[in-house]
This record gives structure tokens, C-alpha cells and sequence, in this order.
């Protein structure tokens, strides 16, 4: 199994760059994630569909449109939501990777059927590569090393030529409170690692791992939700005072 992030995602992404407007970039690389997502559940009442481990199922046909699909578009509506305030929190170096530019995200909406089809591509993308590699260690191995590898040139070439401003314009400007974005980002990391720590199937390193994935998508949306509470509540209480 290559690393789920972001080895997998180097297989679809190019996809993307060949023809941005027939792609999703954020279905491509969630979806290229959602089947290892599985792995999170292990260990627990939801674990299993049908009788079968939830894990094979998201790792076979019947996984993508039952499993992978719901996630990533799930997951790619949070991804947008958050972009813009997370991205701007993010330091602006490195410069090749242009980190900010990310924040733009928020304002992308490609329609139904291109995130549709953007997300089972790169889950299908992700079967693909693990059926290739399940069963040669050596090979499981170097696809991880090299997916991530690959990973970073990809990302590289889409900093350094600013193609995400081509692709969907200028991000939003988003007021910046990083001592209070990372510090409660840092508490809910850090509580949730320690509770996926006394999980069923803890001591699994791919069900952790999905699990730790999960752990920081949700220490940064709830940073972000509390952001954006805070950021109405300065709005309101200034248009009070104007009032």
C-alpha cells in the first residue's frame, strides 16, 4: 500500500495539468485518498458492510461508488470551505510552492458531473496502484518512495507557475489570526491523537495512519469554524457600533 498521502495523489494529479477545466484537482487527490479512509473504522460497530471489512470494500468495485464517491465529495466541500482561511495562515515560503495561493480553493466550483468523475478516477487510480503492489513488499515500498517523490515536482510546477491564480483568479483576503488558529488547531491534534491512541486497532500502523489523517483535517476545521465565528461576531459587534 503507497502512502496514502501524497503518494497516491502523484498517479491522478497530472490529470489536472493536462486539462484543468476537465478535472477537479481536490477530487482527484481526496479521491485518490478514500479508499485507506476505510482503514479509520477498523476495530469498530462500522467496520465491516455486509459482513465483509469495510476496507475491502472501499478497495474494490463496489467501494467506489458506495464508499469512495459519498467521501470525496464530502470531503471536497469541506476542502473548499476551509481553503481560504487555512491557506492564509499558511507562511508564503516556500516561494516554489506559492502555499497561499491554496486559498483560492474556496472559490473554485467546478460543476457536478467533473468532481463526480474527478472522484472516481482518483480512487480508481488508487485500486489500480495498490493491485499492482499489494503483494511485492519491494514494490510497495518503492511505489511509496516514488509516489511521494513524484508528489513534489507536481507540486512544484504548480507553485512556481502560479497556476492555481490562472486556473480560478486572485484567493480571498481572509483576516489573519494565526496565534489563534494554530494554538486551538494544535489542541484538537494534539487531543485527538491521544484518544485514536486508546482505539481498537491502535497498533495497526494503516488504521492509525487513516486515523491521524482524520485527526488533522479535523484540527483544522475546527480552527478554521472557530475563525470564522469569531470573524461574524467582530463583523456584527462593528455594525453595531455603526449602527
Amino acid at each position: 500500500m503507497p502512502l496514502t498521502f501524497p503518494s497516491h495523489a502523484a498517479l491522478p494529479l497530472p490529470l489536472k495539468l493536462w486539462r484543468p477545466r476537465w478535472f477537479d484537482g481536490v477530487a482527484l487527490v481526496v479521491g485518490s485518498a478514500s479508499p485507506d479512509l476505510a482503514y479509520a473504522l477498523d476495530g469498530t460497530v462500522l467496520q465491516a458492510a455486509g459482513g465483509v471489512a469495510l476496507y475491502q470494500v472501499a478497495h474494490g468495485p463496489l467501494g467506489l461508488p458506495l464508499f469512495c464517491l459519498p467521501v470525496t465529495l464530502v470531503c471536497a466541500v469541506l476542502v473548499r470551505r476551509a481553503a481560504p482561511v487555512v491557506a492564509a495562515h499558511l507562511p508564503p515560503w516556500p516561494a516554489w510552492l506559492a502555499p497561499r495561493d491554496y486559498g483560492v480553493l474556496g472559490a473554485a466550483r467546478p460543476t457536478l458531473p467533473v468532481t463526480v468523475v474527478s472522484a472516481l478516477l482518483g480512487a480508481a487510480s488508487h485500486q489500480v496502484w495498490d493491485a499492482i503492489t499489494d503483494h511485492a513488499p519491494i514494490a510497495d515500498l518503492a511505489s511509496t518512495v516514488g509516489g511521494a517523490i513524484a508528489a513534489l515536482p507536481l507540486a512544484v510546477h504548480i507553485g512556481r507557475r502560479r497556476m492555481l491564480r490562472a486556473w480560478h483568479g486572485e484567493p480571498p483576503v481572509v483576516a489573519v489570526r494565526p496565534g489563534r488558529f494554530w494554538g486551538v488547531a494544535a489542541l484538537v491534534a494534539v487531543a485527538g491523537a491521544a484518544i485514536i491512541s486508546r482505539l481498537p486497532g491502535a497498533a495497526l500502523v494503516h488504521t492509525t495512519g487513516a486515523r491521524l489523517i482524520g485527526v488533522f483535517a479535523l484540527s483544522l476545521l475546527a480552527a478554521t469554524a472557530l475563525h470564522a465565528a469569531m470573524t461574524r461576531a467582530a463583523r456584527l459587534d462593528r455594525a453595531r457600533d455603526a449602527g
